[in-house]
């Protein structure tokens, strides 16, 4: 089987270090300047904290994905996931409720874990419910790791640098250029709103701001949350973030962003603080809030892999098995992320 990917992201690095072990002959154009999964958060986080349940599918996702990212620092010789606790500042009597209740259920207990008085009665102003710890949360350093994939793939003679000519498409032949392919998958973020073949899909772009800030004084063990995350990442420093602006296509840095952040910080924390950095990226975002996979109706030859959302870095090494599964197996997609649920099939 012969695969091009068509974008070099999360989820396009994903499919080619996937590949790549299954020995699928593969390619990957990328148009160089990434604007999504180099400058997100990278967080595996495995709650959802507004009634504090289970991110979706949280098991499998957070084993496969732990596993990958190991996998990949041997690879690609660097260190690029960190295990990190979250700690949750509660911020009501409900959520209170819904923790107290949850937190020694079995289903729940490998990533809540058991309120302490510690926990209570954590020393900061911002207590005022008590706080929590999520266990196996951690995150992926974005900003080094997509390059490292870029520099492996270039390397290996995998990497396409220039934007796609979706002319140069063949949809019912599968060529690129003239070069015969058994599937062109379309990762390519929130372009696919571009795409002449997949832009019905319900694909939005969801700029979001994140900050760069330096706080001698708060330790680097754990990450905090309530508004925003906050979590560590060496040298004092801490990434902050995020502002959702639904609809909007660009990464350019506001200061609206930056003042929402900065008011959204206060809910965590009154230490000071310095702001080193200010980045944005756009997210490719799904209406129903699951990805987006699959074969076109018409063209089986063209494929979708795209809509990961926030959680991108922790769903994309088990979604991109299933998705190669499929191709190669005719193994049944996951339902909740098989484009057939949008019609068109």
């Amino acid at each position: 089987m012969n695969i091009l990917i068509i974008g070099g992201g999360i989820t396009g690095t994903t499919l080619a270090q996937l590949c790549e072990e299954k020995g699928i002959a593969f390619r990957v154009v990328e148009k160089g300047n990434n604007e999504c999964s180099q400058m997100a958060a990278g967080i595996l986080n495995p709650m959802v904290f507004r009634r504090m349940n289970l991110s979706w599918r949280v098991e499998e996702m957070m084993e496969t994905a732990v596993a990958f990212y190991r996998k990949m620092e041997q690879k690609l010789g660097g260190e690029f996931y960190r295990q990190v606790p979250i700690r949750r500042l509660i911020a009501s009597e409900q959520e209170a409720g819904y923790w107290t209740k949850k937190q020694h259920l079995p289903v729940y207990s490998d990533f809540m874990k058991a309120q302490t008085q510690e926990d209570l009665e954590f020393p900061s102003e911002k207590n005022t419910f008590g706080t929590g710890i999520v266990q196996q949360s951690g995150f992926v350093n974005a900003r080094e790791y997509i390059p490292a994939q870029w520099k492996w793939l270039a390397e290996n003679e995998k990497l396409e640098t220039a934007a796609v000519d979706y002319n140069a498409i063949d949809p019912e032949k599968g060529t690129y250029q003239g070069e015969q392919f058994d599937y062109i998958i379309f990762a390519e973020g929130k372009d696919l709103l571009k795409n002449p073949w997949f832009s019905y899909l319900p694909l939005e772009a969801t700029k979001g701001e994140l900050l760069t800030i330096e706080a001698p004084s708060i330790p680097q063990t754990e990450s905090l949350n309530r508004k925003c995350f906050m979590f560590p990442i060496g040298n004092a420093q801490f990434r902050v973030g995020s502002t959702y602006d639904f609809g909007a296509d660009n990464t350019v840095i506001t200061e609206e962003g930056k003042r929402t952040i900065m008011e959204q910080l206060t809910s965590v924390t009154d230490e000071p603080y310095t702001i080193v950095d200010q980045q944005a990226g756009v997210r490719p975002t799904v209406s129903d809030r699951r990805p987006l996979l699959g074969k076109h109706a018409e063209f089986p030859k063209l494929v979708v892999a795209n809509g990961l959302g926030t959680k991108g870095y922790m769903l994309a090494p088990l979604l991109m098995e299933e998705l190669l599964a499929h191709l190669e197996e005719d193994v049944s997609l996951h339902p909740e992320t098989a484009i057939s649920r949008f019609g068109r099939v």
